[in-house]
């Protein structure tokens, strides 16, 4: 199936690190920083607000200037709030607590270290730079990466073409058909680079059920899954 792979590229956010526990983590401690109440409603409020945003910035409709600053606009202004917290601070205190709070997800490391000088790879993630590259330092994992692209550095994200355009160009240039993407978004990274011409793995950690448009060329639940299908593979 994957005989003929040239190049990986990996999402980063929920696909090799954990994403959903440091967000929460994170804007637990940023409730403790400001001093304000915090539960599982809040929560849910934020991500609510903040996925909207990251819709409208998938869909060009808004800068990444305007994303770090509207997502905490939105929650301040649901929970009543706006005079307790600035918005573009919100928003940079976050990230500190997202970068500190980053953990690989289990079984990345063993699945980099599987591919490591045998199949060139590459991050391709939809995100802040501020918050992107440190959140890959910390997790000492950068070196593995022939090449990073951080949506926010070139302003363009999954699923728009054009960040597969420039990704195809950044690996060499090599047949698209040669390039595999993995991926945990259905919609920016599967349908994204599907349209494309990359073949996929969906990795649906959370089970969830794929929309009938969508056909990864493989999905896995855990990440050690995509192993066994390379173990063909002229270069392992």
């Amino acid at each position: 199936m994957f005989n003929e792979i040239q190049f990986i590229y990996f999402d980063l956010d929920d696909t090799l690190m954990d994403f959903s526990s440091a967000s929460n983590k994170a804007f637990v401690r940023l409730m403790e920083h400001y001093d304000l109440p915090n539960d599982q409603l809040c929560f849910e409020i934020y991500q609510r607000g903040n996925h909207q945003t990251w819709q409208e910035f998938e869909q060009n409709l808004i800068s990444s200037h305007k994303l770090r600053s509207l997502r905490f606009e939105r929650f301040l202004s649901a929970m009543n709030w706006l005079d307790k917290a600035d918005a573009f601070e919100m928003n940079a205190q976050y990230i500190s607590f997202l970068i500190n709070e980053s953990n690989l997800i289990s079984g990345a490391l063993s699945l980099l270290n599987f591919f490591k000088d045998k199949i060139p790879m590459g991050i391709l993630t939809n995100g802040l730079k501020e918050a992107q590259r440190p959140r890959l330092s910390k997790a000492e994992i950068t070196h593995y990466f022939d090449h990073i692209i951080v949506s926010d550095e070139i302003g363009m994200s999954k699923p728009n073409q054009e960040i597969f355009t420039l990704a195809k160009q950044i690996s060499g240039n090599i047949t698209t058909e040669n390039i595999l993407l993995v991926g945990d978004n259905p919609y920016s990274d599967i349908e994204g680079a599907q349209k494309f011409g990359f073949k996929t793995i969906w990795f649906n950690s959370k089970q969830k059920e794929l929309p009938k448009q969508i056909q990864p060329t493989m999905t896995v639940t855990k990440l050690e899954d995509i192993i066994p299908s390379f173990l063909l593979h002229p270069n392992i």
